[in-house]
């Protein structure tokens, strides 16, 4: 599973579904979710701080304020009330989001950060490791919290739906798996579906890519066989869970998180 993990890992084209597991994995949804409060040391001073995760996305109340200011809502106000507005939390997850991926370009640094700041994250990119036992104020270890991670984002991965005019069969049996051709700068998410599903196929056959022979073939009859269902009906997308046939060596079996 190693491809497969590297490319959910390092692909930017994850963010949403990224966005949305952190959602569920922050506060199963809620917007208006109201933390335990707890005590931290403050970065800049090195004394405690009590401090309060606040709606879906668990980010600290004294960080509401500024990282607002840095997502361009400069009209923010936390004696307002505006932390509440799911609006408001989404771009402010958003950009923080974004900013922590396009800085140390892994998911799973994007997630220590998040969830024991990025102090953590620098540590490992100098050190190549950290404590992942290392535990919050309600018995949370890192390591935990980055694979809960990674099985939401499988989830959404197994869940994903991609055109049906981007998947090209395959021609000849003996022959590699052909990836789909984008013309143009193409769609990043599309390009990334394709990449998921032949990495998928690898993965099902031990890391190699097979020829289209017993299961593989079923697979892929299974994915043309949804393709011209979902054209008939006149639908534009496929789902890859249901395209995809449960077997003991599938990707949704094994799990896709480290």
């Amino acid at each position: 599973m190693v491809e497969l993990d590297q490319i959910m890992n390092t692909n930017p084209a994850l963010i949403e579904m990224y966005q949305e597991a952190l959602l569920q994995r922050e506060s199963t949804g809620n917007y208006l979710a109201k933390h335990n409060s707890s005590v931290i040391e403050d970065y800049a001073t090195g004394k405690p701080i009590k401090v309060q995760a606040l709606g879906g996305y668990g980010i600290l109340d004294i960080n509401f304020p500024k990282w607002a200011k840095q997502a361009g809502l400069t009209d923010f106000s936390m004696e307002d009330g505006d932390w509440k507005d799911p609006k408001v939390q989404d771009a402010v997850a958003r950009y923080k989001i974004q900013e922590y991926f396009n800085k140390y370009n892994s998911w799973d640094l994007v997630s220590i950060a998040w969830f024991a700041g990025p102090g953590k994250s620098n540590e490992f990119v100098k050190n190549g490791t950290i404590n992942f036992q290392e535990e919050d104020a309600n018995g949370v270890d890192i390591q935990s919290y980055v694979d809960s991670m990674n099985k939401l984002i499988s989830e959404e991965v197994m869940d994903m739906e991609i055109p049906v005019e981007q998947y090209t069969p395959p021609q000849n049996i003996e022959a590699p798996m052909q990836s789909t051709n984008f013309t143009g700068q193409g769609n990043m998410n599309q390009l990334y579906a394709a990449q998921i599903l032949d990495a998928m196929t690898k993965a099902n056959a031990g890391g190699v890519r097979p020829s289209l022979m017993g299961d593989a073939a079923r697979q892929a009859s299974n994915v043309k066989t949804a393709i011209d269902t979902a054209k008939t009906k006149g639908e534009s997308t496929i789902n890859v869970s249901m395209a995809s046939e449960k077997n003991p060596n599938s990707a949704r079996e094994l799990g896709m998180n480290r």
